[in-house]
């Protein structure tokens, strides 16, 4: 594992919020909205990065395919490893030296349609869209556990075996389980973050159809990128997840949410895609968030700098992001 991932954080009006074990320079790759598409727009201001603290030996190239992809005794693609939101295998971001090539920094496949938003209902924008309260640690579930990392940059990890898929994500840490036997939903799916989610195969294909999830959980990255475009949504919510291995180093994924309550249509994402891991030591680790400060303190901030803070005219907090 590379040195750099220790500890990630952002400043927001009312001061440093520490996060947990992670990068210790990510907010200025993500405050800026880099790496989020196809490398469009100027690179932005590198931080500072200790002596040492990097390997410069690490790969900045786009991967390639590595030849196909590897398959289980069922015959379908083995979608095990662990995968970066890039095409370099790694995670990077402004402070990677020497930067990264634009082809192999991106989120979304370089010859894919452009990224849309989606389409709110006018009776409901203002109820579903609204920035996370300072000091909340946004739990993961379907599918932010995976979008989010447009900003965060973290991997996401699949073990397989016959008829079922985990799906793991170091931050927010997520464990999901996806039975792949064909099962339908049940009639009365208890409510989690994840949802009830079943996936079947169509084709090379792993399609996950996901129900019950729960309206707390925000759908961040879904459309717009980061917190600052993040929204909730109805307990009508469905999510359709496509999931392919074209080689061994790629993996692809799609998302379309349904929600009649607050969507006018469907949100389609654009295809993104994902790099297999190439350290040999990259491992698993724990990424945990954490509120350091009093929440009664934030309540004695002066009213007017909370005020803007909550509805993102600072540019510091989540809804200036």
């Amino acid at each position: 594992m590379e040195k750099g991932r220790r500890v990630g954080y952002y400043v927001g009006a009312a001061g440093l919020l520490l996060t947990g074990l992670y990068l210790a320079f990510t907010p200025v790759f993500a405050q800026n909205g880099q790496g989020q598409g196809r490398g469009r727009g100027a690179r932005p201001e590198v931080a500072q990065v200790p002596k040492g603290f990097f390997n410069p030996g690490l790969n900045t190239k786009l991967l390639p395919t590595g030849g196909p992809a590897p398959r289980t005794a069922d015959g379908h693609p083995d979608l095990s490893g662990r995968y970066y939101p890039n095409g370099v295998g790694r995670m990077v971001g402004a402070y990677t030296p020497g930067g990264v090539d634009t082809d192999a920094s991106g989120f979304f496949l370089p010859d894919a349609p452009p990224q849309e938003n989606p389409i709110f209902r006018p009776e409901t924008k203002d109820k579903y869209q609204y920035p996370t309260p300072y000091g909340t640690c946004a739990p993961g579930g379907t599918p932010t556990s995976i979008t989010t990392q447009r900003s965060e940059h973290g991997p996401i990890e699949f073990v397989q075996r016959a008829g079922v898929v985990w799906i793991l994500t170091e931050f927010p840490q997520t464990i999901r389980w996806i039975p792949t036997d064909g099962r339908p939903h049940s009639k009365d799916p208890d409510i989690s973050f994840n949802g009830e989610s079943v996936g079947h195969w169509e084709g090379d294909t792993l399609v996950v159809d996901t129900v019950a999830i729960d309206t707390r959980m925000r759908n961040i990255s879904v459309g717009g990128g980061g917190d600052a475009n993040a929204w909730t949504h109805s307990e009508k919510e469905h999510v359709i997840e496509r999931f392919s291995r074209p080689s061994k180093n790629f993996l692809h994924y799609q998302v379309t949410v349904e929600d009649p309550v607050v969507l006018v249509k469907p949100f389609v994402s654009a295809p993104m895609r994902w790099s297999l891991a190439q350290g040999k030591d990259d491992n698993w680790t724990e990424y945990l968030c954490t509120a350091n400060e009093d929440a009664d303190n934030y309540q004695k901030i002066d009213p007017k700098i909370r005020e803007d803070y909550e509805k993102g005219r600072t540019g510091t907090g989540p809804g200036g992001q």
